[in-house]
């Protein structure tokens, strides 16, 4: 794994910490419908700068994210935004629905195209890579931070994260999804020597944060192409993201399913759902119960489809999954990328340009939505006449997600749904000095 380091984060100042709760993201009050708005959140909360050009400071003709910029210094002479002293090494804990995930918050440094020891898992869709690039132009700071799980074959990583349980953290909130969140920080230089010896070695694949980890290295690239400053080092913050590193192993890396929903479907697509026994074994069924059973089930690659008025079993042949020499062995496992190789591109093939409005069809192009609704939320959704058709996915386990990055390959968009996202707003990492 690259050289990890720690890091001064910017965060919110001490005055301000009561009202954390109402400062990240998602907020526990004003958090808009519209997540491409700000929403009626505090004057303080961090959607401010990640959304951009809202607000009295913002000005006609300008780049992107200039309000946002201004509005960061503004808050740092105010002592509302303030920077550690000290570098350090953050423990990051989130606990929800009883389940508990810790991870180390900690710069590490981006990868080169041939080194690849910060490995993606899947292919991206969509145009934020622009916006994220602007917004790091502007304001010279990672507002938020990437999530990359490790193997942590020596457990020096599981061993510092355990270290913290009786200490109180220097962060606590509850955000707007019910979801507790603590931080803790060390200062101590002799462990953060110990931790990078420990994960040198270490592969971090990314778990959330794609985009931003793309923008980062488009952000480095930049800084390189600008004239030096006087005196300034050869290492440059841009050289790090702020990355929040979990051990593969980790009860709480939990990964939801992304189901695919189509609100409408033309005669060349409804002629390939009646093919669609040539390459699985299709069996109606008359209850959820026995549908999402099913699902649960060990072996093979399962689906479910629902038709309105109609929950159908999906179970691909051996003999066509022997077929499958196109897809790498480790991402023939991962029922996402059977899906897409044998229903979803030739259905957007029979789709056509005819998106509908429940598809991101603006990002991919694709009449297919993905949908991270539970899987009885989507049936009932299609079952009710709302739309034509789900096929509801399982979704990979993190190893097997581990195993497709290490090959050196990639699942198809949207296959993953690593729940819940670090939360925005605890910790900021500025780009203009270590």
């Amino acid at each position: 794994m690259p050289l990890i380091r720690p890091l001064r984060a910017l965060h919110y100042g001490s005055d301000l910490h009561q009202l954390l709760g109402e400062l990240v993201t998602p907020a526990t009050a004003g958090e808009p419908q519209d997540k491409r708005e700000v929403g009626e959140v505090h004057e303080f909360n961090i959607r401010r700068l990640v959304r951009g050009d809202f607000g009295p400071l913002a000005g006609d003709d300008e780049p992107s994210f200039s309000h946002a910029a201004r509005l960061l210094q503004n808050w740092k002479e105010q002592g509302v935004v303030v920077r550690s002293a000290r570098p350090a090494l953050y423990v990051y804990e989130q606990e929800w629905d009883g389940v508990t995930r810790r991870g180390m918050v900690a710069l590490v440094r981006l990868d080169d195209e041939d080194s690849k020891e910060i490995r993606p898992h899947e292919a991206t869709l969509g145009g934020s890579n622009d916006a994220l690039l602007a917004q790091l132009k502007a304001t010279s700071t990672q507002l938020s931070m990437t999530m990359s799980m490790i193997e942590d074959r020596s457990g020096e990583l599981a061993q510092f994260l355990d270290r913290f349980d009786r200490e109180w953290p220097g962060l606590e909130t509850l955000d707007g999804k019910g979801m507790t969140s603590r931080v803790w920080r060390d200062e101590n230089p002799g462990t953060h020597l110990q931790l990078s010896e420990a994960l040198r070695n270490e592969i971090a694949v990314l778990a959330d944060g794609h985009h931003r980890h793309q923008a980062a290295r488009q952000y480095r690239e930049w800084r390189r192409n600008t004239p030096p400053a006087p005196g300034r080092r050869r290492e440059h913050p841009c050289d790090y993201i702020m990355m929040m590193l979990v051990p593969e192993g980790s009860p709480g890396l939990v990964c939801q399913p992304t189901h695919r929903v189509c609100e409408r479907l033309n005669r060349d697509a409804l002629r390939l759902i009646d093919d669609l026994e040539q390459l699985f074994e299709i069996r109606t069924v008359e209850t959820d119960e026995e549908l999402f059973g099913f699902l649960n089930e060990q072996g093979g690659n399962r689906f479910a489809m629902v038709r309105p008025g109609q929950r159908c079993t999906m179970l691909l042949r051996d003999e066509v999954r022997a077929r499958l020499v196109g897809l790498p062995e480790s991402v023939r496992r991962v029922d996402a990328a059977v899906l897409d190789e044998l229903v979803l591109r030739p259905m957007d093939e029979a789709l056509g340009s005819a998106s509908d409005s429940l598809a991101d069809s603006g990002a991919s192009g694709s009449p297919w939505a993905h949908n991270r609704s539970s899987g009885e939320e989507v049936a009932r959704q299609v079952l009710d006449g709302d739309a034509e058709l789900a096929i509801l996915v399982r979704a990979p386990s993190p190893s097997q997600v581990m195993r497709v990055a290490m090959a050196g390959e990639l699942m198809p968009p949207k296959s993953t749904n690593f729940q819940p996202k670090p939360v925005k707003g605890l910790l900021m990492n500025s780009l203009h000095s270590f």
